[in-house]
C-alpha cells in the first residue's frame, strides 16, 4: 500500500471518529459498576470453565479428539479472556487519567465504555491506551506461571492469549507513540490503516502457533 492510499484511509478513519465523537457520550454511567463487572466476571468464568472441562476430558482420556477439543478450546478462550481484560484496562486507564468513561449498559455487551473524545484531555486518552495493553500483557504472563503447560490444552490457552496481546499490541503501540508525541487522539487512532485486521491478524496468528509449539 502506497503512502498516498494510507494517508486517504486514515483520513476516511478520522472522518468516522470524528462522527461518532460528535455524537457525545452519557453523562453519567448507564449501568452500575458492580453489575458490569459482575457480568464479565461470569463470562470469564463459564469460558475458563468450559475450557477445563475440556482439558479435564482430554488428560484424563488419552484421546485425541479430546486432545484436539481442548487444544481449540484453550486458543480461543485465550484469546477472549485476554480481550476482555483489554478493554477493562483501557476503561481503567481512562478513569484513572481522569477522563470521562461513562460505562454503558450491561446488555450493549461486548461494548463496556464511552470515551469523551470532545472533552477528554491527552492525559486521559494515553492513560486509557496504555491501560489496555497493560491488562492484555499481565493475563498471558497470569496463566503461564499459574498453569502447567505441559498438556496442549493449556499452551494453546497461554499461545491464544499471546495471539491477542500481539495483535492488540501491533495496532495500538504506533498510536500510543503518536499520542505521546503530542498528537490528538482522533489524530492518533486515524493513522490506524483501515486494512488493520488483514495486516496485523498473521502476526497474532504466527506468534501464537510459534508459542503453542515451544511449550
Amino acid at each position: 500500500m502506497s503512502a498516498a492510499e494510507t494517508t486517504t484511509e486514515g483520513a476516511t478513519i478520522s472522518e468516522e471518529l470524528e462522527q461518532t465523537a460528535s455524537k457525545g457520550v452519557a453523562a453519567q454511567d448507564e449501568a452500575s459498576l458492580f453489575l458490569v463487572g459482575l457480568r464479565d466476571v461470569a463470562i470469564v468464568s463459564a469460558l475458563l470453565s468450559l475450557f477445563a472441562a475440556a482439558e479435564a476430558w482430554a488428560q484424563g482420556s488419552g484421546l485425541a479428539f479430546a486432545a484436539l477439543l481442548a487444544t481449540v478450546d484453550g486458543f480461543l478462550v485465550g484469546a477472549a479472556t485476554t480481550a476482555l481484560a483489554h478493554e477493562w484496562g483501557h476503561f481503567a486507564g481512562a478513569r484513572l487519567g481522569g477522563g470521562h468513561a461513562p460505562l454503558k449498559p450491561v446488555g450493549k455487551f461486548p461494548q463496556l465504555f464511552d470515551f469523551d473524545y470532545k472533552n477528554n484531555d491527552e492525559r486521559a486518552f494515553l492513560w486509557m491506551s496504555v491501560g489496555g495493553n497493560l491488562a492484555h500483557t499481565a493475563v498471558p504472563i497470569l496463566y503461564f506461571v499459574a498453569l502447567p503447560t505441559n498438556g496442549p490444552g493449556t499452551a494453546a490457552l497461554v499461545a491464544g492469549a499471546v495471539g491477542f496481546a500481539v495483535f492488540s499490541s501491533v495496532i495500538e503501540w504506533p498510536v500510543i507513540g503518536n499520542a505521546r508525541q503530542g498528537m490528538g487522539g482522533l489524530e492518533a487512532l486515524g493513522t490506524i490503516p483501515r486494512d488493520f485486521v488483514a495486516r496485523t491478524t498473521p502476526w497474532a496468528v504466527a506468534a501464537a502457533v510459534l508459542l503453542f509449539l515451544a511449550l
